[in-house]
């Protein structure tokens, strides 16, 4: 059987990997887009380095910086719903691509591990919400309309197709919120 230890070693490991491969993969995203919105484009780099920093918080001081693992499980729950979602509609309009079947797995990949986090979720003050939700609708509002989403910048998609995806992640964001929000409310602080 393997340890606790062994778990949180591979995840740091695995997901710092994650972290490091998506930034290289990504690299032309951040350049394509004004210095100030950088915060907003990223997905894939984002919550692998989100959760290595995680575990290896955990690692080290043997508990969970609340607000970052709020954070971290609003983003995975959403965008691995997303994930379900976009590249399968995606690719109905634009025809069957590897690529895309990769990122769903790679999406899925980091978004599974809310199974080792959502237990850890303990009761935060609610301004951090407002700032959770503050992030994930201001990277909504810029990806639809301020082009920080690669497919939305370089015209891959209809209006009528992103102004769906841009309904569907918001209500996935609230669901998020939501589904932390009350699992933190029930957890013994």
């Amino acid at each position: 059987m393997i340890s606790r230890g062994s778990w949180i070693g591979f995840l740091i490991v695995l997901d710092f990997f994650m972290a490091a491969t998506a930034t290289y993969v990504d690299r032309y995203e951040f350049l394509a887009v004004t210095w100030y919105l950088v915060v907003f484009v990223p997905i894939c780099p984002l919550y692998p380095l989100l959760l290595g920093s995680n575990f290896l918080l955990r690692a080290r001081s043997g508990h969970f910086w609340q607000p970052l693992l709020h954070f971290t499980a609003v983003g995975i729950i959403s965008y691995g719903c997303m994930a379900l979602i976009f590249y399968p509609l995606y690719m109905a309009g634009h025809g069957f691509q590897w690529y895309e079947v990769g990122n769903i797995f790679w999406v899925l990949l980091y978004s599974a591990q809310i199974i080792f986090i959502f237990p850890h979720l303990k009761k935060i003050p609610p301004v951090y919400y407002l700032l959770i939700a503050l992030y994930f609708f201001t990277k909504d509002f810029l990806d639809r309309f301020g082009e920080t989403f690669s497919y939305q910048r370089t015209g891959e998609l209809s209006e009528p197709m992103a102004n769906a995806f841009l309904g569907i992640i918001v209500i996935l964001h609230i669901f998020a919120l939501m589904l932390v929000y009350k699992k933190s409310r029930t957890a013994k602080n």
